[in-house]
């Protein structure tokens, strides 16, 4: 949904709705989002809500995997300036503002980046995954596999102690 920039600092507004899109190997569906607009002395503020319900594989065993959250997060729009060059440096202060260019603001592009930054890094079916087998591939989820397990190097100095 394209805002005008303009229009969204005369006055506040509101939108609410759903929104669903896949990144990768993942895939989003907002349930709801309530985004509300202010005008403020320097731009324009969203504060935005939504709730969410991601599909994505495993990053152990690639299982497929859920997950969902409830959020609230806030963005600063300000208007580009024509001086300022593309590669200026930004500062902590920058963090949480977006610099509006041609007066669009691109509202499910912000939804998609703000739903993107509250998911979790390590995407898993659980704490206790085992995995995969590194060498047949096996899901040890679902049952252990047939591979002969290789000692572990830092022990077999100990195998010596028993033959003596």
């Amino acid at each position: 949904m394209k805002l005008s920039y303009k229009e969204l600092s005369r006055e506040n507004a509101s939108f609410e709705g759903t929104h669903s899109f896949t990144e990768g190997d993942f895939s989003v569906e907002v349930k709801n989002y309530q985004a509300d607009f202010v005008p403020t002395d320097a731009g324009v503020y969203l504060d935005l809500r939504f709730d969410y319900e991601f599909k994505a594989p495993c990053d152990k065993c690639i299982a497929e995997t859920t997950g969902f959250g409830s959020e609230r997060s806030g963005v600063q729009f300000l208007e580009q300036l024509k001086d300022v060059s593309s590669e200026a440096e930004l500062k902590d202060d920058d963090m949480g503002t977006v610099y509006v260019e041609d007066d669009v603001i691109e509202l499910d592009d912000i939804i998609r980046q703000e739903v993107i930054f509250y998911l979790p890094l390590k995407m898993t079916c659980g704490d206790d995954c085992r995995g995969l087998c590194p060498k047949c591939g096996e899901n040890l989820n679902i049952g252990s596999c047939k591979c002969e397990q290789d000692a572990d190097p830092r022990w077999t100095a100990l195998k010596d102690i028993k033959k003596n």
